[in-house]
């Protein structure tokens, strides 16, 4: 998984990986997210939206994911890191429930999906997803 611009935005600020802070570290990612992964980081937005505007305890947003915008949302909501990057930045909590779907919510506990529900989310068009 890589997101070529951290270095140059890490040089941006005069640090480097080894001497960069937590806070410069996490800019940094949110930098490269949105010039990296303009697409994903759009929905990702897109979903945190969705979340405060609706008031339900989580909401999903589900993308093809084999469209250049599905495989951008799946890099930044997939990985632990970036994840975690993304859930500090919105205050909010993310999950991925499966290769195109996924959700936040107000914390971690909201997230549960039960076995009813992903059952129920299976679908014949998600064969490949």
């Amino acid at each position: 998984m890589s997101y070529p611009s951290i270095n140059r935005h890490l040089d941006g600020m005069n640090t480097t990986v080894d001497t960069a802070t937590d806070a410069q570290l996490h800019a940094a990612f949110i930098a490269a997210f949105k010039e990296d992964l303009p697409l994903g980081f759009a929905r990702v937005e897109e979903l945190v939206a969705k979340l405060r505007t609706q008031g339900d305890d989580r909401v999903m947003l589900s993308l093809d994911p084999n469209s250049d915008e599905g495989r951008q949302y799946a890099r930044l909501l997939g990985p632990d890191i970036p994840r975690q990057v993304l859930e500090e930045h919105f205050g909010c909590a993310f999950g991925f429930y499966n290769c195109c779907g996924g959700v936040a919510g107000d914390d971690k506990k909201k997230l549960k999906m039960t076995l009813q529900e992903q059952v129920a989310a299976q679908h014949p068009n998600f064969v490949d997803c």
